[in-house]
């Protein structure tokens, strides 16, 4: 947007055709989240062979992070974005189309689950320039308010509602909400007028060095940067515990909890984490302005810390979930704001690789080594000598929000107020 008096967003067109296609992703999103981990544990009753499930997410960030990055400061982002959202789709029908044909295997699934990830990290990749062009970077807090917002709302009601269709149809079953929220997310997408990628020169045509070229600045700008560095590594561990968390639900539910894997209070506990990431998206945008997000990071670690700590000592299904639903609103409102800040320092021709290039670092590569390690010891050792393990990595991370660059750019690491 480069108008001087610059739409609500509600009232933008283009923001809303980007919002609602975010929305319905979510909606399948939050329904094969709770859906594949689910069919995974039913089949092997492997705490890390689940856990390892969403390795595929983490992996395929490692894979495809940077090269997403890449393309998306390159080429068309939105016909990236398009093109990704077909991948997911044809991934994850093939799950549908295989059960119905009564051969569906667990390596297919990991496969389609590697393809769909793989493909929702090259659109991240574009869509992490895509929106602060469309909206400028003023309206940047509020516009990822009320993406996070609505993305809350969603995964509070699907895993909910999923839990409940556990009841009745398979896991493989209710994928085809997932199928059809691709379909619908890129038929949005083709649909925003505006153009997402910000004036630049155009070769006509783009060498290997060329993007060589581009994947090295991308991380020479994001390694040589006084906060955005650091930054990145706080991420590595809290990324690391985070997913780490979010793999060990399915056995954590059944094997401390005692609530099964179908049902109301087991999708209710998938939703809990989308809850506490609705109501950090009403806290975000005020918090950071007013704070700045090194400084939230700085106070917000140790109390996770405490809160996973606590979490691997109880087995009441009560109290765990508050405590589970505290994590996650601290996690969400921390991460949110410092992935803002981020977007709001990083120059326009840069943003999808920058971006891509800390995602790398933290959910590749960080969130890889969680949930595999995490995995391994609640096999081993049980969930909540694994959830200690978790508390640690945490741990970690609330440590290097005292480094000294952080330490010294924390009171001035606020958001920007305009363009």
């Amino acid at each position: 947007m480069t108008s001087t008096v610059a739409p609500t967003l509600w009232r933008d067109a283009d923001f809303l055709r980007y919002w609602g296609s975010r929305a319905v992703t979510m909606v399948g999103s939050s329904v094969t989240a709770v859906a594949l981990p689910v069919l995974i544990y039913q089949v092997t009753g492997s705490p890390a062979l689940t856990s390892s499930l969403m390795a595929t997410s983490t992996l395929s960030m490692a894979f495809f992070g940077l090269v997403g990055g890449v393309l998306g400061d390159r080429f068309d982002r939105r016909r990236i974005m398009v093109a990704a959202d077909l991948v997911s789709a044809v991934a994850i029908a093939s799950l549908v189309l295989a059960h119905l044909a009564g051969v569906l295997t667990i390596p297919h699934v990991y496969a389609a689950a590697f393809a769909s990830a793989s493909a929702a990290v090259l659109f991240d990749g574009s869509s992490a320039g895509a929106l602060p062009t469309l909206v400028g970077r003023s309206r940047l807090p509020d516009a990822n308010a009320r993406i996070w917002g609505t993305q809350g709302v969603l995964d509070v009601a699907m895993p909910a509602a999923a839990g409940l269709a556990l009841v009745v149809w398979s896991p493989a079953t209710l994928l085809v909400v997932d199928v059809l929220s691709f379909v619908g997310s890129l038929l949005l997408v083709r649909a925003i007028r505006s153009g997402l990628n910000g004036a630049r020169d155009r070769t006509t045509r783009v060498t290997a060095s060329d993007l060589r070229a581009d994947l090295v600045e991308g991380l020479t700008f994001l390694r040589r940067h006084p906060t955005l560095w650091p930054l990145a590594m706080v991420a590595v561990f809290g990324a690391g515990s985070a997913a780490a968390l979010l793999g060990l639900v399915v056995p954590w539910a059944d094997r401390v909890l005692g609530v099964g894997t179908s049902g109301w209070r087991f999708g209710l506990l998938f939703g809990s984490w989308a809850a506490g990431a609705f109501l950090a998206s009403f806290l975000m945008p005020r918090l950071s302005r007013r704070f700045g997000a090194i400084r939230l990071a700085q106070v917000l670690f140790p109390l996770m810390t405490v809160l996973l700590l606590l979490l691997s000592r109880l087995d009441r299904y009560g109290l765990a979930l508050a405590v589970y639903l505290g994590y996650a609103i601290l996690h969400v409102l921390v991460i949110s704001a410092t992935v803002t800040y981020r977007m709001q320092v990083i120059p326009e021709r840069l943003l999808s690789r920058v971006s891509s290039a800390s995602r790398t670092l933290s959910w590749g590569g960080g969130a890889t080594i969680g949930v595999l390690v995490s995995g391994q010891i609640a096999s081993r050792w049980g969930v909540p000598t694994a959830l200690v393990v978790v508390a640690l990595a945490n741990g970690c991370a609330a440590l290097l929000t005292w480094v000294p660059a952080l330490r010294r750019a924390a009171p001035s690491a606020r958001f920007v107020d305009a363009d």
